[in-house]
């Protein structure tokens, strides 16, 4: 099949809102040496973001697709199976960037107990707490943005819909 799926959003939408906002030289060193292993990273950061916001919107399944591009070869891409909204799609994107996030800070938190107190202040300084609190930040906007997204669709919650 050339061209994509009609009605699906492709995962790479939304990863592109997800890499406006996230910004590691080692990411963007990956998706330039290898595009699959990028995608596939992103992948992991969706697959344990979904769960943050299942509950919320509905939905949010992924397919699989080959898809046979001009030069004959066969690439595997992945969408939701269904079109997503704009506003769907950013609040999918900060759940990778939360979920980016989250694991940028617990690898500074795993490498503290192997270090000595003046040892791990030489390399972090503060930022241990300025990473706190912008995870704890990322997580309010998602919830935020949940909520708005609730309450702008109260037709399709349970006892308000259909």
């Amino acid at each position: 099949m050339k061209g994509g799926c009609q009605h699906m959003t492709p995962v790479t939408e939304v990863y592109d809102m997800a890499m406006l906002v996230i910004q590691d030289y080692q990411l963007d060193n990956l998706a330039k040496a290898d595009y699959n292993a990028f995608l596939t990273y992103l992948e992991g950061k969706l697959m344990v973001g979904i769960p943050e916001i299942e509950a919320h919107m509905h939905d949010l399944e992924l397919v699989h697709q080959e898809n046979e591009q001009e030069d004959g070869t066969v690439q595997i891409e992945t969408y939701f199976t269904r079109d997503l909204s704009n506003i769907e799609k950013a609040i999918i994107s900060k759940a990778i960037v939360y979920k980016w996030y989250q694991q940028i800070h617990q690898d500074r938190v795993v490498i503290q107990p192997h270090l000595t107190i003046k040892e791990f202040k030489q390399i972090d300084g503060n930022g241990m707490k300025q990473r706190s609190e912008q995870l704890d930040k990322l997580k309010e906007d998602l919830m935020y943005d949940i909520s708005n997204y609730q309450l702008s669709n109260m037709s399709a919650l349970p006892y308000w819909g259909n």
